[in-house]
């Protein structure tokens, strides 16, 4: 089957997961003789953008792209301000996927990856061009989750049978809550992947203290920093264990007030009497390192299509502490890699934290079956090998070529 010789991705930020899969992907192309362009959503740290520049050679474009997706969190008052802002700036979409459109000429592409589901350029500017489009579910969609879009079911369908010649979910969990409004060999699942060879296993404490992390910006609302500071406060304070929070914290420990979420996040510390046990450890960009630096991962999340940090985490041959929800639940072997809670149960995912902080042993081996479990499911070579066979199925499939429409014919989904 033809691969293509060029591809061109569609991320919409220079950072957070999706951004670090695609740049390992990127990475694996090119061992395969596949080159890579991108066009990034104008967003990410100086430092995002600089290896999403490296790993393209250049080739890349920071413009602004239309986000469709209503987010549940969003107050209804504010949905139409956004919306006026984006259209400003994309011109409904319109503007923005022509830009796209012209990139994919320009860098001599011959299939487009949209790396999220929440922009749709890639689909428009590969229907404009006549390429085949691949589309990438990261997220968990549908009544009851994070990402909401109007159009869902059937018409859902429809709209992706138009713009995409194969829709690529991450994983079993965001795949089931869309299978069925999908016609029937639309769909793939290829699970993240991620560079194991980073990643090496913590040596056991020799003080007895145990470290206890979670990883998640404070800007990240769907993390559940509460919830994970509310079980510390339930397990035996006797334990010697340290607390951590690993991501930015725009409040500096605290002294910059402003941000009701970061606000309540401190109040609740102070008022669980949680200040001298509990750090922030601020953000790294480098998860290897963090892996290095615990003992018991915490991942405290229930709404999230994958959950690559419990894959890092099982990389380094740690435990994790997880939820019965969501990707991670599809990560973790309760009982063989880690343990499962009850979803938003704080005294349950205590009582899970315990289990572990009192068996040493117990840890070791599910860190050892973790890392089994990473090796024979979650390596770079066999994911980005999975998306691949996904390009070679694409590439006979492109998308029908059609002129570029107006705003009438714009299939906004927001």
């Amino acid at each position: 089957m033809r691969r293509p010789r060029k591809v061109l991705h569609i991320l919409n930020s220079a950072g957070g997961g999706a951004a670090l899969s695609t740049l390992s992907l990127i990475d694996y192309l090119t061992t395969q003789g596949i080159a890579s362009a991108a066009v990034c959503h104008d967003a990410g740290t100086p430092q995002e953008r600089q290896a999403l520049e490296d790993a393209v050679r250049g080739d890349v474009l920071y413009t602004r792209l239309y986000w469709w997706n209503r987010k549940i969190r969003m107050p209804a008052w504010k949905r139409p301000l956004v919306e006026a802002r984006q259209i400003v700036a994309t011109g409904w979409s319109l503007g923005s996927a022509a830009r796209v459109a012209e990139a994919a000429e320009r860098w001599h592409a011959d299939l487009i990856h949209t790396n999220t589901i929440l922009i749709p350029e890639g689909g428009r500017a590969a229907r404009t061009l006549g390429l085949p489009h691949v589309w990438h579910l990261r997220e968990l969609l549908g009544p009851g989750h994070p990402f909401r879009l109007t159009r869902e079911g059937a018409a859902f369908g429809r709209y992706m049978a138009h713009h995409c010649s194969k829709l690529v979910a991450n994983s079993q969990t965001s795949a089931e809550l869309i299978r069925d409004w999908l016609p029937s060999n639309l769909l793939a699942i290829v699970p993240n992947g991620i560079d194991l060879a980073r990643f090496q296993a913590r040596p056991e404490p020799t003080d007895g203290r145990i470290v206890v992390g979670m990883v998640g910006n404070l800007t990240s609302r769907s993390k559940k920093h509460a919830l994970f500071i509310e079980a510390a406060s339930l397990v035996d304070r006797g334990l010697p264990i340290e607390w951590r929070i690993y991501g930015h914290d725009p409040s500096q420990g605290g002294a910059a007030h402003g941000d009701p979420y970061i606000d309540e996040l401190h109040a609740q510390i102070a008022r669980l009497g949680l200040g001298d046990r509990l750090r922030f450890a601020g953000f790294n960009s480098d998860p290897a390192r963090i892996m290095s630096e615990i003992d018991v991962l915490v991942h405290p999340a229930d709404n999230e299509s994958f959950g690559r940090v419990a894959v890092e985490a099982m990389a380094a041959s740690l435990p994790v502490v997880g939820m019965r929800g969501g990707g991670v639940a599809e990560i973790v072997a309760d009982g063989k890699t880690g343990l499962l809670a009850e979803p938003d149960n704080a005294r349950d995912l205590a009582q899970k934290i315990e289990q572990l902080a009192h068996d040493p042993v117990r840890r070791r081996q599910f860190g050892i079956a973790g890392r089994q479990r990473a090796e024979a499911n979650y390596s770079v070579a066999a994911c980005a090998a999975g998306i691949v066979r996904v390009y070679e199925q694409a590439m006979s499939q492109p998308l029908g070529r059609v002129a570029p429409t107006g705003p009438a014919d714009s299939h906004r989904l927001n």
